[in-house]
């Protein structure tokens, strides 16, 4: 059985409910001046227990959509190549936990828990 390693993200009160507003509804927001496609807007972090740790949020994307992009690192700060964690079919950030694996071997398995500020 593969190796469980859990972490919790934790993003702003009503976090999801803005974030899937800054996906969806991207002429609401202000791009500030130096900012461009693929920078985050919002963002936050976790990490686990083995030193890996996550950093995602909402990245500037489109006219029409901002999209949801998580970076994924090791202990020594090196980022993680490939897409462990994928949200390329997000269409919103209602999401409670993500659960990834580093490589094909999925052990260890992560589960990356979203929770918001109360």
């Amino acid at each position: 059985m593969a190796t469980q390693l859990e972490a919790t993200m934790t993003i702003p009160k009503n976090g999801k409910n803005i974030w899937t507003d800054m996906m969806q509804n991207p002429s609401k927001y202000k791009i500030p001046q130096g900012i461009s496609e693929g920078n985050f807007l919002a963002a936050s972090y976790a990490q686990f227990s083995d030193g890996v740790f996550v950093f995602g949020g909402v990245a500037v994307g489109t006219s029409d959509f901002n999209y949801p992009q998580f970076m994924v690192f090791d202990k020594d700060y090196n980022q993680i190549g490939g897409w462990p964690i994928d949200p390329s079919d997000w269409e919103d950030f209602q999401v409670n936990s993500i659960e990834f694996a580093l490589n094909d071997d999925e052990d260890p398995m992560y589960t990356l828990n979203i929770v918001e500020a109360s």
